[in-house]
């Protein structure tokens, strides 16, 4: 099944990096672990400094591995010497050959935490590890950039795309309509989730978009943004969404 139409069939749960209410945020186990609840997760990626592309959340890895240091700074050898919580950073690569079967929401991490855009080469490394793969019709490649979605379509339009969004993203970017976001090649709209915008959202779905909200952990949020017909929630307890919805 492609991507369009796993997330259009039925309503999706998808693991915020793996299952990382137990355990460690963005590594293989918690992917491994939320596979068991879910067909999908959420991931983030960055660049090392000789062009590795590892998932892993934060620009600094003090809060993950102790070192405060930013990932951009290390070469690969380096960071395949490092663990969260003893397990391994992993690269996109080993990830998407070993889990082929899946489907997986790729986050490029090209706004940093000043709000400046970086990792000049990311979308390009992306690309080439889902092409060698052979993911294209499993993964959903997103951002907070806009400019990287564009970058991304221009590269291969075939590419499913999707918007991170949350009120920040004004600050830096400005508001989107529909008709920005088509132009960039952008399908999937991933809002953080505010109950009292859903009105907005139950519009972007009534206009073609796939709309999957994060990050949503509450049972009574997920039962109205099922019974809104969005396309699913991105959440930190699949395990538990997945029960309690009974999917």
């Amino acid at each position: 099944m492609e991507m369009y139409d796993y997330l259009t069939k039925n309503f999706v749960i998808i693991g915020h990096r793996g299952l990382p209410e137990k355990y460690p945020e963005n590594t293989e186990i918690s992917f491994k672990n939320a596979f068991n609840y879910t067909d999908a997760v959420e991931l983030d990626v960055h660049l090392s400094a000789d062009g590795g592309v590892y998932i892993v959340h934060d620009f600094n890895l003090k809060r993950l591995t102790g070192n405060d240091i930013n990932i951009e700074n290390l070469n690969s050898s380096e960071i395949d010497r490092l663990n969260i919580k003893g397990f391994k950073i992993p690269r996109l690569d080993y990830i998407l050959k070993t889990y082929h079967e899946k489907y997986f929401f790729i986050e490029l991490k090209t706004i940093d935490d000043s709000g400046s855009m970086v990792y000049n080469n990311i979308v390009t490394k992306t690309l080439e590890i889902i092409k060698n793969t052979g993911m294209k019709d499993h993964v959903c490649v997103i951002s907070f950039n806009p400019f990287s979605l564009r970058e991304m379509h221009a590269l291969d339009d075939s590419i499913m795309l999707g918007l991170d969004y949350c009120d920040l993203s004004e600050k830096y970017m400005g508001k989107l309509n529909s008709v920005d976001l088509r132009e960039l090649g952008i399908s999937v709209y991933i809002p953080e989730y505010k109950n009292d915008k859903i009105d907005c959202l139950i519009k972007l779905r009534s206009l073609g978009f796939i709309v999957i909200p994060w990050t949503v952990d509450n049972y009574v949020d997920a039962v109205k943004i099922k019974n809104a017909g969005l396309n699913g929630i991105i959440t930190n307890r699949a395990d538990v969404m997945a029960s309690m919805l009974k999917l």
